[in-house]
């Protein structure tokens, strides 16, 4: 299929979004040509949109942006060395993309690689365009079958699926998981298709305790007892201090949420005379054939947090409701191939 013509959303400088018309974008022969029908908007994009995105002061990432690093789409035509994808096939695809030599690339930590772009955040455009060029060795082809809205979360249910299994969690323990934003309400729901029979998740908003408890999940404005392994969802302040002191002494604290604050308190001293451990998790480096798998299984379906879908030329909308964090306001869509509002 030859595309001659493009059109994106571009992130210009703090607060400012525009739709433009654009040449389609080369590609290369290991790349894959795709047309985008499905990009979720995250709170990492509405950092970006804002300015306070912690990539935007280290450097790491600049204006202008095009963004979407979750995503899903069809291939429309194959680079001259692609080989395991074909015309029509349903995919997704990775956010960092590393250089594939230097010596976090070749232990695995390609999400850390210190030459890295990241799809639709630092030095490479995202899918909220009528076309992407996209590496085929970082995309994952989908079996048939999968709704687009599920395969577009596919990208933080492998977040939120690499946070859980970072917490460690013993066979009979409990895991809390704080924040029933998109990553913790994916993060819950991933920790009981795993087997985890106890899981609770603390949110202080009603109307998303409302939602989660409609989705069976045991949620609560705060737990009554410490728990041994906490995943922190939410990115706030008031929700890492939640999940320090809702883990017990000794136990782990997974820090999933990037704050867009350039320090957040911390009492470290009683993380210390508590013995407990706190990491963070970037990304999802090594977990995608796991997390396509409970998708096209059945076991999670993401897109039960879909709330709305716009059209390309409406991304502004998009943005501007996504983050309004009105009551009914979950996850937004934008389906960059459709003309209009949908």
């Amino acid at each position: 299929m030859l595309i001659t013509a493009d059109r994106h959303a571009v992130l210009t400088g703090p607060g400012a979004l525009e739709v433009r018309a654009a040449p389609a974008p080369a590609p290369g022969p290991h790349d894959l040509v795709i047309r985008p029908d499905a990009v979720g908007i995250c709170g990492t994009d509405l950092e970006l949109l804002g300015g306070s995105m912690t990539y935007l002061a280290s450097g790491l990432a600049g204006y202008p942006i095009v963004p979407g690093h979750e995503w899903t789409g069809l291939v429309a035509a194959t680079g001259a060395e692609v080989t395991g994808f074909a015309v029509g096939d349903r995919v997704v695809g990775e956010v960092p993309i590393g250089c594939g030599s230097c010596a976090q690339c070749t232990s695995g930590r390609y999400h850390v690689c210190p030459n890295r772009t990241e799809t639709g955040i630092a030095g490479r455009p995202g899918a909220m365009a009528s076309t992407l060029v996209f590496p085929a060795a970082s995309a994952h082809l989908l079996p048939d079958g999968i709704d687009a809205a599920d395969a577009a979360l596919v990208e933080p249910l492998s977040v939120a699926y690499r946070g859980v299994a970072r917490a460690g969690v013993q066979p009979g323990e409990p895991l809390a998981v704080v924040g029933a934003g998109t990553i913790g309400m994916l993060a819950a729901l991933t920790a009981q298709a795993l087997g985890i029979a106890d899981v609770r998740l603390v949110e202080v908003d009603p109307d998303r305790r409302r939602f989660a408890a409609e989705l069976g999940l045991h949620v609560s404005a705060a737990l009554d007892e410490r728990v041994p392994r906490v995943v922190e969802a939410s990115g706030a302040a008031g929700g890492i201090a939640a999940a320090l002191e809702t883990c017990l002494d000794g136990g782990s604290v997974v820090l999933m949420g990037l704050t867009g604050a350039p320090a957040t308190p911390v009492d470290l001293d009683r993380v210390v005379v508590r013995d407990l451990t706190v990491q963070g998790s970037l990304g999802s480096p090594g977990v995608w054939p796991e997390v396509v798998a409970l998708v096209a299984n059945g076991q999670v379906r993401p897109s039960v947090l879909v709330s709305h879908r716009f059209g390309l030329a409406d991304a502004a909308a998009a943005y501007a409701l996504a983050a309004s964090r009105e009551p009914g306001v979950r996850k937004v869509l934008v389906l960059p191939n459709q003309p209009t509002d949908v």
